[in-house]
């Protein structure tokens, strides 16, 4: 009976859809995404502006050499040919002069790789014999990539889950921690509980041994019953709070936002260092949470659930948390890891759109959106990653050539698991087997060597799901009346 069940599941799924479905939310949602976090460009000078809509890109198109376009270029012809199997990617662009109108079109801004069998790609949707007819294995699954002619498939992440609390003991006492991510900015956010009891706050570009009473008042939380108010009433929680309100010698809100100020712009005038470090506070202070100062509340009530956290897990209320429980760790898929880069590429993109613009101008050139578009600077870098496998946040070895020895090499080379920790460290928890792999990790297959239980292997009928949206979790709370307090 389980040997037919097995049998049907693998009749019935693609061993590689969840690479593809990943890449499919890459290419339908993610992208729009990135570019509306910088909708609209602002260069030095400041009379012009250009506004960012919609980008599309197409299924593969070449062009050849005598210039003449051809729609259809399929994955096999670009393996012959020694091409990139890749899309044009098209974005609709509004250049304005003193807030006037001065050029709209929908310009050719680079090459997006496609990954075969992809919604994008030409073989989707064809039955075996069109695929015999494009010259293409019918028992082919698809999920990697055509790169200069060569299969490239990416090699899966693991990586901690943002946005989630781990509370840790070290010898300086108990460590409540958040990896806090915002679009492309990561920020680790941590609250450590001291021997003695009194409770500090790190996050990027803070000052060094913040008291986590300074920030409260920095984010508005004046009075000590609001304070208080934000905590649990267990006794041993407000006996900590006791003794941090009495080592607390900052009283008001000003005072608060001015030693972060004098840590973040030292030297500076009083009305720069406030406002200096109330950006600071909405920009790197847990941006998943918002980056206004609307969210500023909210930031105090989850701060003071992982100083709870922390203080229990001191008198021992509370477990430690596992960074190695899978719950914990996250599989970033080929989707990611293509938003990861799209998202720096098109970084260095509105970068250049700027220089260009400040040049042309300068110049005293024609101002249109023709001459001001360079597509090399998104598909060059793009193409530089894929090629290599260097890829954001210095790691290396992602994208790697598909084995093609025999049927089973390119299954394993789109189920392995890449942890991002140095192989020159020792991590002996790391590399063990976990309880939660069962199921889920291969518990033998691993390498020899350094790498022994960082690349671990996916098990074939193990799935990994995509993104979920936010939105819809929203509206349902908002719907049952759970709203952001305001001051």
């Amino acid at each position: 009976m389980g040997w037919e069940i097995i049998d049907s599941y693998f009749k019935s799924k693609n061993i590689a859809q969840m690479e593809i479905d990943s890449y499919n939310q890459f290419v339908e949602t993610k992208l729009q995404s990135i570019v509306d976090e910088s909708s609209t460009i602002v260069p030095k000078i400041e009379e012009v502006k250009i506004e960012l809509s919609t980008i599309e890109v197409e299924k593969p198109k070449i062009i050849e050499a005598d210039g003449s376009p051809r729609d259809q270029f399929t994955p096999m012809e670009s393996r012959l040919r020694n091409r990139t199997y890749s899309g044009p990617i098209y974005l609709t662009m509004r250049l304005y002069r003193r807030d006037v109108e001065q050029d709209a079109r929908r310009t050719f801004v680079g090459d997006l790789p496609v990954m075969t069998k992809s919604n994008l790609c030409w073989l989707d949707g064809k039955n075996d014999n069109e695929l015999v007819e494009m010259g293409e294995d019918p028992k082919d699954f698809g999920g990697y990539f055509i790169i200069n002619g060569s299969e490239k498939a990416l090699m899966t992440q693991e990586v901690l889950a943002s946005d989630r609390v781990l509370i840790s003991e070290n010898d300086k006492g108990v460590v409540s921690e958040v990896i806090s991510t915002k679009g492309a900015f990561k920020g680790r956010v941590r609250i450590a509980r001291s021997p003695e009891g009194l409770i500090y706050v790190t996050f990027p570009t803070s000052p060094r041994k913040l008291l986590l009473f300074t920030l409260f008042k920095a984010l508005g939380l004046k009075t000590k019953k609001e304070i208080f108010d934000a905590f649990p009433e267990e006794k041993e929680v407000q006996n900590d709070l006791l003794l941090n309100w009495e080592e607390c010698e900052i009283k008001k809100e000003e005072d608060a936002l001015d030693k972060i100020g004098k840590y973040v712009a030292p030297g500076q005038v009083i009305d720069y260092r406030l406002r200096r470090a109330r950006e600071v506070i909405d920009g790197f202070l847990l941006p998943h949470i918002g980056q206004e100062e609307v969210s500023r509340l909210a930031k105090a009530y989850y701060l003071s659930m992982m100083a709870t956290k922390a203080i229990e897990r001191s008198y021992g209320l509370r477990g430690k948390d596992d960074k190695d429980h899978y719950a914990n760790k996250r599989l970033e898929l080929s989707g990611k890891l293509m938003e990861h880069l799209f998202r720096y590429s098109f970084k260095y993109f509105v970068k250049d759109l700027r220089f260009q613009i400040d040049r042309t101008v300068t110049r005293r050139r024609k101002l249109n959106i023709s001459t001001i578009v360079r597509p090399g600077a998104v598909s060059e870098r793009i193409r530089f990653a894929m090629s290599t496998g260097n890829w954001i946040g210095r790691s290396t070895g992602v994208a790697k050539f598909m084995d093609r020895v025999n049927y089973l090499a390119p299954l394993t080379d789109l189920r392995k698991v890449k942890s991002q920790l140095a192989k020159t460290r020792e991590l002996y928890e790391a590399r063990d087997v976990h309880g939660t792999h069962w199921g889920r990790l291969d518990p033998i297959e691993t390498p020899d060597g350094p790498q022994c239980g960082l690349v671990k292997n996916l098990c074939f009928m193990a799935e990994v799901t995509t993104d979920g949206a936010e939105a819809p979790i929203e509206e349902f709370l908002n719907k049952q009346g759970v709203k952001l307090k305001k001051l």
